[in-house]
């Protein structure tokens, strides 16, 4: 009997060893952090800002037009000169700042066998303010100072004269005549964009000073002017 008690007690001692080394281990089990899955710990990324870049006027674009406009006689009760008109403009923008470029041919009028008409090209510059709208346009308002050269021409028949040139055996005729000037020209423009396209409207004063046309004594003109253009901004 002694023997077989001795032979128990290695066992029972075996058997709590084991028991002791597996509940360390499952405490360890237990002990262990929480782990936190990478999609539940990323953080969420703000919402994007929005880009102003529309609606403070910074950056640079490319505004290109096409312009049809009507500008009043510069003498009350005489020919028109200008009349409606037909032409381009093309344009830089940075910080709300214009430089821009403009052609313009005005189809004039016509008294009896005479008629007249006027040609601009110069250059405009401007500053603009530009507001939100709706549905992502914008508004502008612009105030432009333009200055250039205007070449107004009249035709009257009775003014041709036949040039013969003994070289050729041809010969050629003219009947009119055209008067180069300086112009200025201050105007209001309010312009509609949105996206890559823009309509405006704008009054402007036109001014011609001193010019001397058909052989009267030098003058100042003054006329008014009403403008649309339609285009693009890149």
């Amino acid at each position: 009997m002694h023997g077989v008690r001795s032979g128990v007690r290695p066992i029972l001692l075996a058997s709590l060893a084991l028991e002791v080394t597996a509940g360390r281990a499952a405490a360890q089990e237990w002990a262990q952090p929480y782990e936190v899955s990478p999609a539940a710990s990323a953080e969420v990324a703000p919402p994007p800002t929005p880009d102003t870049t529309a609606t403070n006027g910074t950056g640079l674009d490319v505004e290109l037009g096409a312009v049809v406009s009507y500008v009043t006689p510069p003498i009350r009760g005489g020919t028109n000169p200008f009349g409606v008109g037909f032409g381009v403009t093309a344009g830089l923008v940075y910080s709300g700042f214009y430089f821009g470029v403009t052609v313009l041919d005005d189809l004039g009028g016509s008294d009896v066998d005479v008629t007249y008409q006027a040609l601009f090209y110069g250059l405009e510059i401007g500053y603009g303010w530009k507001v939100p709208a709706f549905q992502g346009a914008a508004l502008t308002l612009r105030p432009v100072l333009g200055l250039g050269d205007a070449a107004v021409s009249y035709t009257d028949p009775s003014l041709a004269a036949d040039v013969v040139t003994s070289a050729s055996g041809s010969s050629s005729s003219s009947d009119t005549i055209t008067v180069n000037n300086v112009y200025v020209e201050p105007a209001l423009m309010l312009m509609l964009s949105s996206g890559h396209h823009f309509a405006a409207v704008r009054g402007s004063a036109l001014v011609i000073p001193g010019i001397q046309y058909g052989g009267a004594d030098p003058t100042t003109w003054l006329s008014y002017g009403a403008r649309l253009e339609l285009g693009f901004v890149f």
